[in-house]
């Protein structure tokens, strides 16, 4: 990838086939219950669940509002970098996007 658009794509483009958000809420919390105790929850959760939460912000920053979500985004992010292993320095919100974009593109 060579230019910035392309490595950090917008919200717009990265989440332009994610499914609705009351959806992946559902999702989200299912493979949290369905999960058996005591095991870690895999890439595509925290991944989904970044991306969830990220989205839930970005609609809230629009609304020209920031609540809980932007912390909650962050923190989601940061999982997933986590759980990446990365170490690419940037915005984790912005790592949460191309990772999603990259992810969809493979469905």
């Amino acid at each position: 990838m060579s230019t910035d658009t392309e490595r950090w794509p917008t919200p717009e483009s990265a989440y332009a086939k994610a499914p609705g958000i009351v959806r992946e809420i559902g999702w989200t919390a299912q493979a949290a219950a369905d999960k058996p105790f005591g095991t870690r929850m895999g890439r595509e959760f925290w991944l989904r669940k970044a991306a969830l939460l990220d989205r839930i912000a970005l609609a809230e920053e629009a609304e020209g509002c920031s609540r809980d979500a932007t912390g909650a985004a962050e923190h989601a992010a940061g999982r997933l970098m986590d759980v990446d292993d990365s170490d690419v320095i940037c915005d984790p919100r912005h790592y949460v996007r191309q990772q999603y974009a990259l992810w969809v593109q493979e469905q």
